[in-house]
């Protein structure tokens, strides 16, 4: 089976991209053996307005050797004329064989710009016309050996294993290096929601709003404070720039409050610099200084992590860090939950120039943390309300059950329906759950595909004990850490967690369970809410009590 990047189909499918395109794509995962990987040009990541991330080449397709085919698709009628084959589009007239012929040169040009004129490409191509049955062509440069149409369209894995053999994994090293191209020419990195112990890594398209703006700023010492509502891309962007940093030869820190993305940006970002939560840099640091924390003491002891930052700060302050714990780069996401010692503490890390990135969603401080007067620490505000990860009939609910909540809905897909579930007893919810699970297996959602949220915490959530919904078993943490001080989570099908604990990523299809706001704590209530809303990509469900006045007031009417 071929490696396709980006890798996931279901998330395609359900998103409403183009059918054709995911048909081929599927031919071309189930037919190709292993020894090939197909970068492809449609995705359910689209750009704000119709912007198209990458040109005319539909797949792309490596050999192991670092060969390449790339693929044109037509869909529809074609006219042959003059010996040309063309594709109208409304009322332009579009020549197959020039637009591949042009696809190819501008491949091979930027090839050679960015690793130099000693290396070169190696480019075949392919039309794939699978509605158009071709009788004769006589253009010069278009190789009718070279079209795969409508009656030959069952052997087109098979026409692309002729032109473009396995090749010897001798030249892995050539692979590996055509491979990075292709991933900087489609933009896509691997993907920081996928778990980490999946053996294929996934990669998704970058979110270019927010990097598009960042990337091109031009500070003597970076001090960037970014507002951005959920869905913008802030993650991405801490990625970019701590890689960014690492490319430069200099060292970066990326701290989040986050646990569990934390540790899914340990796995991707480059070796050399640091991520961790800030609790987890206080206890890495401490121990370093041979003075660990005593965790056991966290169980009665509620100023136990104020009284850490205070060691750190007092150890720091004491002795200059060694050149190890010294940055070049600070990056905060998920800064609404950041304090403001923190803060103070974590500048004594810092070198003289060290620029500061500081990412936050201020709808998501569902931690009721005083935000920071980072004015006065001489940061640059930047603020985007685009909101690129919740498709129209998400974006819309959110819009309509939270109105006060002001985002830019800038995902054009329509996304699937958001299904609104009440109960009476809470007790009802795991059932409830289960029913729904079974639902989007039938939509084709995979099992990793799902995460259930609940907007309680870990111990009120009515889904506490549940080790099952329906047939299928739940993954969840299980307060423990290995060796490594990594979270052990359960063996399981489903993915269940908190919304406190899930900020910062996303899932295809979310389950938002435990919807009961209560009076007390409204406004912190309505931002978990809101924070659990705006995790799912492709579809949502909603499952509230009936009897809460919010939930009478702002969801059911929506159902």
């Amino acid at each position: 089976m071929a490696t396709i990047i980006p890798s996931d189909l279901t998330r395609l499918a359900l998103s409403g991209a183009h059918e054709p395109e995911i048909t081929t794509l599927a031919v071309l995962q189930n037919r190709l053996p292993a020894a090939y990987t197909v970068f492809h040009g449609v995705h359910w990541t689209r750009q704000y307005k119709g912007r198209t991330l990458y040109g005319e080449i539909d797949f792309v397709v490596l050999n192991r050797a670092g060969q390449v085919l790339c693929i044109e698709q037509k869909n529809g009628p074609l006219e042959e004329a003059d010996g040309q084959l063309i594709k109208h589009c409304g009322d332009s007239r579009k020549n197959v064989g020039e637009q591949i012929q042009r696809s190819l040169d501008s491949i091979r040009d930027k090839f050679t710009y960015q690793l130099g004129k000693q290396q070169r490409l190696e480019l075949e191509y392919l039309i794939y016309c699978p509605d158009h049955a071709v009788r004769q062509l006589t253009a010069p440069g278009l190789d009718a050996e070279r079209i795969v149409d409508a009656p030959q369209r069952e052997r087109l894995a098979e026409r692309i294993q002729a032109i473009l053999p396995p090749g010897p994994a001798s030249q892995d090293a050539r692979a590996q290096q055509v491979a990075g191209f292709f991933r900087q020419t489609f933009e896509v990195v691997p993907d920081v929601h996928a778990y980490i112990g999946a053996q294929e890594r996934r990669y998704t398209r970058l979110s270019h709003g927010l990097l598009d703006v960042l990337a091109n700023i031009r500070m003597r010492q970076l001090r960037l404070h970014v507002l951005a509502t959920a869905g913008n891309g802030k993650t991405l962007v801490a990625r970019h720039f701590f890689d960014d940093c690492l490319e430069r030869g200099q060292r970066p820190l990326l701290l989040c409050f986050n646990r569990p993305l934390a540790e899914r940006l340990k796995h991707l970002v480059g070796r050399g610099g640091m991520v961790e939560t800030w609790y987890g840099f206080c206890d890495q640091f401490l121990r370093a200084r041979g003075a660990p924390l005593n965790f056991d003491d966290m169980r009665t002891d509620p100023a136990f992590w104020t009284a850490a930052a205070k060691q750190v700060e007092e150890q720091a302050l004491t002795q200059e860090p060694a050149d190890d714990w010294r940055f070049d780069t600070l990056i905060v996401d998920e800064a609404q939950d950041f304090e403001g010692d923190w803060f103070e503490a974590v500048r004594l890390f810092l070198r003289e120039e060290a620029a500061m990135l500081w990412l936050e969603d201020p709808n998501q401080n569902v931690r009721s943390t005083t935000p920071m007067a980072l004015q006065e620490q001489d940061f640059v505000g930047y603020q985007s309300l685009l909101n690129y990860r919740s498709p129209e009939s998400i974006a819309r609910f959110i819009r309509q059950a939270l109105p006060e909540f002001a985002f830019t809905g800038a995902n054009d897909l329509p996304g699937l329906e958001v299904q609104v579930t009440p109960y009476q007893e809470s007790s009802e919810q795991p059932k409830l759950v289960g029913r729904l699970v079974g639902q989007r297996l039938k939509q084709r959602f995979q099992p990793q595909d799902i995460a259930i949220l609940s907007c309680r915490g870990v111990g009120s959530t009515a889904l506490k004990d549940s080790a099952r919904v329906g047939n299928h078993t739940v993954r969840r943490f299980t307060n423990t850490y290995d060796l490594l001080g990594n979270q052990i989570y359960s063996d399981g099908q489903i993915l269940f967690d908190t919304v406190r604990r899930f900020k910062g990523q996303q899932a295809a299809a979310v389950i938002l369970v435990d919807v009961d706001p209560r009076d007390s704590d409204l406004q912190r209530e309505l931002q978990v809410l809101f924070c659990g809303l705006t995790r799912a990509t492709v579809h949502l469900d909603v499952v509230c009590a009936e009897s809460n006045p919010v939930v009478r007031e702002r969801i059911l009417p929506l159902a």
